[in-house]
């Protein structure tokens, strides 16, 4: 059973490990190859990170004893990450978001701390949208959501703020001279990345100032990710099995008109 009564919007609800294993069954993982091509570097074949079942307790009986743990490895291609995710049927899917020069050595390494390290090379430049950042008249703020013991608590008003939010960022973004946007539903609310090749090479303080920035602009981000304090981003096509969504590549112009919670290809057919 799972561990915490999370509140959620109607139609969302946690994947049962059997459901997980019907939509990566039938999951093209090609569509994630060609997503990362576009990537530079060590950024194409990325270090994955899994999460067996730690936020739902679904998890497959023979890997209970990992709850709790990310499991990360790296792939020769993406027949091994197929084989991986068919194996555990992860609640969650992440990939690491730093450029490194050799991620076959940081796969193994122990100290974890990449700051200091000669392999880091750059981090791709995100911003996080999600709805625990918006202060709701229903589901309260994020210190309301965490005494509820849900902090992933949301409703139709904050997610409707999340896309507002979320366009706010795009127009900002543009204006401060960034050209290649691009987003994914992350399936509580949205992934905006930077791509132009210069951001990898941003320095922690330089991110700090620019997540700042937006902060001040009144834009619910988590600081965190854009900072570079957090590495971890979804798997596009990958399975949120907290609600049961597709994280799934967005045209940013188009998410005012998007069904999210209804509609192919963000709600899974087993639904």
């Amino acid at each position: 059973m799972p561990r915490l009564r999370h509140c959620y919007p109607v139609n969302h609800r946690p994947a049962k490990v059997f459901e997980r294993r019907i939509y990566y069954a039938s999951l093209d993982f090609n569509k994630i190859r060609e997503w990362f091509s576009s990537k530079p570097g060590s950024l194409k074949k990325p270090i994955f990170h899994l999460d067996p079942g730690h936020e739902t307790g679904y998890c497959r009986k023979k890997y209970r004893d990992k709850l709790g743990k990310l499991l990360y490895f790296d792939i020769e291609d993406y027949n091994e990450l197929k084989e991986m995710v068919l194996e555990y049927l992860p609640e969650d899917l992440y990939y690491d978001r730093n450029l490194y020069r050799d991620t076959s050595k940081c796969v193994d390494c122990e100290d974890r701390n990449c700051q200091s390290c000669e392999d880091l090379l750059g981090q791709e430049l995100m911003f996080d949208v999600d709805p625990e950042n918006i202060d709701c008249p229903n589901c309260g703020s994020l210190e309301d959501r965490i005494k509820g013991a849900s902090m992933y608590k949301f409703c139709y008003i904050c997610f409707s703020k999340v896309i507002e939010q979320t366009l706010l960022l795009k127009d900002l973004l543009s204006e401060r001279g960034f050209q290649k946007l691009s987003a994914v539903y992350s399936g509580r609310g949205f992934h905006i990345y930077i791509e132009d090749l210069q951001t990898y090479e941003m320095t922690r303080d330089e991110r700090r100032n620019l997540a700042m920035e937006v902060k001040d602009q009144g834009i619910a981000i988590d600081p965190w990710v854009t900072e570079g304090g957090s590495r971890l981003a979804r798997v596009p096509y990958s399975l949120n099995g907290l609600v049961s969504r597709v994280c799934h590549p967005v045209d940013l112009s188009e998410i005012k008109v998007l069904d999210f919670w209804r509609s192919r290809p963000f709600v899974p057919k087993f639904l």
